[in-house]
């Protein structure tokens, strides 16, 4: 981020009062820099404008919003209501008067409604969740000019993350995500074939990369442990035992205590496609 956004960010880190904000805007500047990284590649610059596609509560629209400048654009979309009152909080948070987020289903979106097409469209932690990959892909392109970007940031099922040292609990908590992904219909290896599914979209992919990133233990751990502790309903509902849950939860948790060198993401795929 620019020195003003970064600022922004780590006065809110700081000072602010939500203190479930202040976990995910600390979250969104630890990936920040991948984000950085794969716009420039892609040629983002000011007057650009951008969608970030399942944005959750904060997702790359700080990035994003520094990069297109006052002359750009920049819309958030999520399905969640809650996710996008947490993003609106966000963007009033660091002041990014050249953002918007909107809730809605992105295969149910019409481009010229949110003000596209699109430049360029992100996501990151999306398309793990998407039963038809090609489907999605293609509604994302939908909004975008010809000859528009879309980036993908998705993690990898294998490997999971680590830490130093290694915490079996990564392991178990991995797994039980993925278990839990399969049990709601999303095909196995769903982001190990999104090159395939943007070929089939109809995608040109330019580049194909991937990506992980090594945290503080104390942000690391919670990073995990707040990801399952999101899930716990809905794996309990799947069949998962609550005290296997809580058991790992516990133990990832205790991880912050001290102990351990760093904590890792999980390994994303780092994709760059472009709509002809």
């Amino acid at each position: 981020m620019t020195d003003a956004t970064a600022d922004r960010v780590q006065r809110y880190l700081l000072e602010g009062s939500d203190e479930e904000l202040r976990r995910l805007l600390g979250v969104a500047e630890t990936t920040a820099g991948a984000a950085r990284r794969a716009f420039t590649r892609a040629g983002v610059s000011p007057g650009w404008s951008a969608i970030d596609c399942g944005c959750g509560p904060i997702g790359a629209l700080a990035v994003l919003a520094e990069m297109v400048g006052p002359a750009g654009r920049v819309v958030g979309v999520d399905a969640s209501e809650l996710a996008v009152t947490r993003a609106r909080s966000a963007v009033t948070a660091l002041q990014l008067g050249n953002t918007e987020v909107v809730a809605g289903d992105i295969h149910q979106l019409d481009a010229a409604a949110l003000g596209g097409p699109f430049d360029l469209a992100f996501t990151r932690l999306f398309l793990m969740h998407q039963r038809d990959p090609v489907r999605t892909l293609t509604a994302i392109a939908g909004l975008l000019r010809p000859g528009g970007w879309i980036i993908v940031h998705e993690p990898l099922r294998d490997p999971p993350p680590r830490s130093h040292p290694q915490q079996g609990a990564l392991d178990l908590y991995w797994g039980m995500l993925h278990e839990l992904l399969e049990q709601n219909g999303v095909p196995r290896g769903t982001v190990d074939s999104l090159p395939q599914a943007a070929r089939a979209a109809g995608l040109e992919t330019v580049s194909a990369d991937g990506f992980f990133i090594l945290a503080e233990p104390e942000l690391g751990f919670e990073l995990h442990a707040s990801t399952l502790a999101a899930v716990k309903a809905a794996a309990i509902a799947r069949g998962i035992a609550a005290q296997a849950i809580d058991d790992v939860l516990a133990s990832l948790r205790a991880g912050k205590a001290g102990g351990y060198e760093w904590v890792s993401t999980p390994f994303f795929l780092d994709l760059a496609m472009r709509k002809p």
